[in-house]
């Protein structure tokens, strides 16, 4: 067992993330969203889960009522990268579809652009445009020295519409980041970066940016909306080397972090399920190469068992 006195010098990571997992009110829905409306390629059709690939970025989504992000709110939500040349398209692309939208909007001293909006279920997605100085107009966003503030109870909606023109061809490039809710900042600035090994790239007072697997994960405050207790949507997944799978359970267990059983969704991978302090799901896979010990093939985890009201900090 790993004691949480040692230190993260040397300790294992996880390498990539590998995808986010949504719940679904309606999978036909969402498989029409995220392959009609976004672009992205269907690569798992199941009768209870669906996953697309934008690049190297999955997003799987999980026949689920509720756990989406609380209409209102800002988190949790999940960023694409987008090109400055395609961003316009890609907004009136999803719009074509009765994807509900606002305008672009930038932060004071900022080149970037950022756009949010939801899929069916309510899950709320962001376009981030790295650098569109110039290439469409962008409003100043009120928390950072304007006047725009979005209105996010507007962006949600009951269905998609059949489009009734033509639709650009644009489509997101792959993840940028995820920005997700957190009870207390620093808690999770210290789980992450001390349990986890990752590495923090920008500090406010009311966010941090960490990176984990060389993903960027942002926190920030709010008053819910991460994983409900019982439920297994949403939940994060972050890809980890096979010899390093069980080192990082008996890691998370150090730190009086609950962890499912490792167990297999197709006989060939290895998985398991863990929450952060705030209760947001996540899991680490290793897809292939594991030789431990798995769970029975009848075995799914208790989400609810993994919940935990306090953590050993050093």
């Amino acid at each position: 067992m790993i004691s949480p006195q040692e230190t993260t010098t040397a300790i294992p990571t996880p390498v990539a993330l590998s995808h986010i997992s949504v719940p679904s009110r309606d999978l036909e829905a969402s498989k029409a969203f995220y392959v009609d409306a976004l672009g992205g390629d269907l690569v798992l059709d199941t009768p209870e889960i669906g996953r697309v690939q934008f690049g190297e970025f999955g997003v799987e989504f999980g026949r689920q009522d509720g756990g989406a992000t609380p209409r209102g709110a800002e988190y949790p939500h999940y960023a694409f990268t987008v090109d400055a040349g395609e961003f316009v398209a890609v907004k009136q692309r999803i719009e074509a579809f009765g994807v509900h939208t606002h305008d672009p909007w930038t932060r004071a001293g900022k080149s970037y652009a950022l756009m949010y909006f939801r899929d069916p279920s309510g899950n709320q997605f962001e376009l981030f445009c790295p650098d569109a100085r110039n290439a469409f107009p962008l409003r100043l966003g009120s928390r950072a020295g304007g006047v725009y503030a979005v209105d996010f109870p507007s962006l949600s909606y009951d269905r998609l519409r059949p489009p009734t023109t033509a639709v650009p061809a644009a489509r997101p490039a792959g993840y940028n980041h995820m920005t997700l809710p957190v009870r207390d900042l620093q808690e999770g600035k210290r789980f992450w970066t001390e349990v986890l090994g990752g590495w923090v790239s920008l500090e406010h007072s009311a966010h941090i940016t960490v990176v984990v697997g060389g993903a960027e994960v942002g926190i920030s405050p709010e008053s819910g909306g991460w994983t409900a207790p019982d439920a297994e949507y949403p939940h994060y997944t972050f890809r980890v080397q096979p010899e390093d799978l069980l080192p990082l359970k008996d890691r998370l267990a150090a730190y009086g972090v609950p962890t499912s059983d490792v167990w297999s969704r197709d006989g060939a991978d290895a998985r398991f399920y863990f929450r952060d302090p705030s209760g947001n799901l996540w899991e680490l896979l290793c897809d292939a190469g594991y030789a431990g010990p798995l769970a029975g093939a009848a075995y799914r985890p208790d989400a609810a068992a993994l919940n935990y009201d306090a953590w050993r900090l050093k």
